[in-house]
């Protein structure tokens, strides 16, 4: 996908990372909120489309990330492909506002990508978004 996310996607994902870090005081616990936020939707979905589905997607959602965000592909494990699971590393050297705005691109390509194949509905469904914020959020709305 080469094209910018669009504006419901991005509305969508920055709404979603806003209360997942709401609460948050100090950076270490913007991380966790958010690493935890990634560890859901990677489990959610690699339980509906399985880990080579999953590994697609997101091949496909980081393509063109390959020049244009250093800081979203920071945030991958360099042991695990398809692992998300770098975002507190991401957050002590780069900053909460700069990790905030990468995986806000993150989650509006996947949505995106997601809602092409199966709609914008099931794309919210299969990741799951209304399930419990991290514990770093105090507001409980949905995203």
């Amino acid at each position: 996908m080469t094209s910018a996310p669009s504006p419901v996607a991005r509305d969508t994902a920055r709404r979603l990372l806003a209360r997942e870090v709401a609460g948050a005081g100090e950076p270490e616990s913007a991380g966790l909120a958010m690493q935890a936020l990634c560890t859901r939707i990677t489990e959610n979905l690699r339980r509906s489309v399985g880990d080579d589905g999953y590994n697609a997607l997101l091949v496909r959602v980081l393509g063109p990330t390959d020049e244009a965000d250093p800081v979203l592909l920071a945030l991958r494990s360099s042991h695990a492909v398809g692992s998300l699971d770098a975002v507190v590393a991401g957050v002590a050297s780069h900053g909460v506002p700069t990790v905030t705005a990468a995986l806000e691109a993150l989650l509006a390509r996947l949505l995106d990508v997601l809602g092409s194949l199966v709609g914008p509905d099931m794309a919210l469904s299969l990741l799951d978004l209304d399930g419990p914020p991290s514990s770093a959020s105090s507001n409980g709305q949905r995203p």
